[in-house]
């Protein structure tokens, strides 16, 4: 089975925090956590720069095609059948998200790590519980 390819900042908190919560509801097992930091090869065959990767969540289909930022985001919540799914897809909502997303990510290293939650992660990859 194809799977569907997320690259994220393993340097990032919140990136950690929400890929440990993806990998926890993967039940459909299509889905490949993978750090920028070490992946740049993967990154370069599809035209991916770095700092872009590092920039804003990409993803890369089974079909071979690059989305990022909150579109990204928006197909692998579909694919985990995470509750925010249908939130992120409503009228207003999307909008407001797909021009905020940007903002947020420029940001994201500001917001302390006691508020997160500890990311069940280690080395910029994150693991599902057994």
């Amino acid at each position: 089975m194809m799977s569907y390819r997320i690259f994220y900042d393993a340097d990032c908190p919140i990136c950690q925090r929400e890929m440990s919560l993806l990998s926890t509801s993967n039940d459909k097992a299509n889905l490949l956590i993978l750090p920028v930091q070490g992946n740049e090869y993967m990154l370069a065959k599809y035209g991916i720069e770095r700092e872009a990767a590092l920039t804003l969540i990409h993803l890369i289909t089974p079909d071979d095609v690059v989305v990022s930022g909150m579109p990204a985001l928006r197909l692998v919540y579909a694919q985990c059948n995470r509750p925010l799914t249908r939130f992120w897809n409503l009228p207003g909502i999307r909008q407001f998200s797909d021009w905020g997303y940007p903002y947020f990510a420029r940001y994201r290293y500001y917001v302390p790590r006691w508020l997160l939650p500890r990311a069940k992660c280690s080395n910029g990859t994150c693991y599902k519980k057994r």
